[in-house]
């Protein structure tokens, strides 16, 4: 059927990006030293407090690090991207959707970051608000993730256009390696649930009611920011250690 030759198309063509998406965050490192000049002048410029209580165009709020730990400690499934499980850094958290634009927007820039920061550690907070679909979608990648599977699997649903329905998801799956048959039970299993109810749990606590939002340290803003904002929150984090 037509309808279903152009969805096994976009799920290819998913499938292709999320690889090459992972080579270009290889290549991006060319650009290491530049970027990291940008962050020490924004990296100083926020310490003579010309950023003031907004840096990047968005609000920041204060929160206390050691409450982060005691909320993420009782979370079940929070995959991470970029440096996982790196020792020390700068831990930067997002709540995200993906049906939400501003959420794919801020993939690019979590990705410039992760490119140019070696021990930046992102931990994802699947927060879908949007509704069954987005859901769905959430689902399907916290699942990917019990296979060891997520980072593609979350660059492929950031990156594309495929229907979230258990078929194209199921097939995106397969594509990338996983164990399509195990992939839909666990979208629909307890664990998972369990995972997405903790995850909404924790942004009540924060406040949190819509995504993209990131906790970078012990700042938490919501919203879309640009590369070098991000970079600078960063850096003045990493110097307050």
């Amino acid at each position: 059927m037509p309808g279903d030759d152009d969805n096994r198309e976009k799920v290819g063509k998913a499938v292709d990006d999320a690889f090459d998406l992972t080579r270009r965050s290889r290549s991006s490192r060319r650009n290491l030293l530049w970027i990291a000049g940008v962050v020490a002048v924004v990296f100083l410029l926020s310490e003579a407090g010309l950023f003031g209580e907004r840096r990047g165009g968005v609000p920041l709020v204060e929160i206390d690090p050691g409450r982060i730990d005691r909320l993420l400690a009782e979370a079940p499934l929070l995959p991470e991207i970029g440096h996982a499980g790196q020792a020390g850094g700068v831990r930067l958290i997002e709540f995200s959707d993906y049906a939400c634009a501003h959420c794919r927007r801020m993939a690019f820039v979590i990705g410039e970051a992760v490119a140019s920061d070696g021990d930046l550690r992102v931990v994802m907070v699947e927060y879908p608000v949007l509704g069954p679909e987005s859901e769905l979608a959430a689902r399907y990648a916290l699942a990917a993730e019990l296979q060891g599977g997520y980072g593609p699997y979350h660059r492929a649903l950031m990156f594309s256009a495929i229907a979230y329905t258990d078929e194209s998801l199921t097939l995106l799956g397969n594509g990338l390696g996983l164990d399509a048959d195990r992939l839909r039970a666990d979208a629909h299993g307890e664990t998972v649930g369990a995972a997405l109810a903790a995850n909404r749990g924790i942004a009540a606590a924060l406040g949190i009611e819509g995504a993209p939002a990131f906790v970078v340290g012990d700042l938490l803003f919501v919203g879309a920011i640009d590369t070098g904002g991000l970079l600078g929150l960063i850096a003045s984090q990493r110097g307050a250690e």
